[in-house]
């Protein structure tokens, strides 16, 4: 399950506090270990004096089916693509059914390509919209330091 965690981070930059809200996503079971995952994240920036202090204010469940690991990289931006599904029952009603993945690219063009990638992926879903988010996702990469 996918878990958005948000924070109340005061970043150190240059020797200047700066407040912000972070929004990150983990995959996992329990709100606990998502907690204690990002807690654990925020403390070593912490220790290397890259965070004065943060405060988690939220955890919920996220609306993101599906996360594009392909399209990750250090200089991209985060982009929330929402298909739609669009079919018919039996009885001939039309029904559709909204998808959010989350991926990067450098722009709103590279991510509406690679959104447009993703749509054909099996089904054949249209794109509803993209919009820049600033998620932070945490992978199973970024995780294997846990003890």
């Amino acid at each position: 399950m996918l878990i958005e965690v948000k924070v109340k981070v005061a970043r150190i930059d240059d020797g200047k506090t700066r407040k912000v809200t972070e929004t990150y996503v983990i995959d996992t079971e329990f709100f606990s270990e998502a907690e204690y995952a990002i807690t654990d994240i925020l403390n070593t920036e912490q220790n290397s004096h890259l965070v004065d202090n943060f405060d988690i204010v939220s955890l919920r469940q996220s609306t993101i089916k599906e996360i594009d690991e392909q399209s990750m990289s250090e200089v991209a931006h985060s982009f929330m693509a929402t298909l739609k599904d669009v079919f018919h029952e039996e009885d001939g009603t039309e029904k559709a059914i909204k998808y959010k993945v989350l991926l990067w690219a450098d722009n709103l063009t590279e991510a509406n390509s690679r959104a447009l990638a993703l749509s054909h992926q099996g089904y054949d879903m249209l794109i509803e919209g993209i919009k820049q988010v600033d998620y932070i996702y945490v992978n199973e990469y970024e995780r294997s330091g846990e003890s």
